[in-house]
């Protein structure tokens, strides 16, 4: 997994940016790209007001680091070499967005 949003649907990267947008606020890290099961329901609860984790993060092996750990490598804001945050890229629309 690489930290790029841009291979992400839509409904993905909105989970991306509210960890991003509520994360600090709650106390979480997010220069950091692993997260507990506990800081993933804060967010959720303060972004929709319900306590469910989204499946592609809690049901892909791939993520999973340790018990009730998650890796999201999405979340932190890639730095460019001279310093500067790089633009968050739009996210890409997939062909059962586009027919849903």
């Amino acid at each position: 997994m690489n930290n790029s949003t841009t291979n992400l649907t839509t409904r993905r990267f909105a989970y991306v940016e509210a960890i991003r947008e509520h994360a600090p606020a709650l106390g979480i890290d997010i220069t950091k790209d692993t997260f507990s099961r506990a800081e993933l329901r804060q967010v959720s609860m303060a972004w929709k007001s319900k306590i469910w984790i989204p499946n592609w993060i809690t049901h892909d092996q791939s993520r999973r680091v340790g018990r009730g750990m998650f890796s999201i490598p999405e979340v932190p804001i890639p730095v460019v070499e001279n310093g500067t945050e790089m633009s968050t890229p739009t996210p890409v629309a997939t062909e059962e967005m586009v027919t849903a």
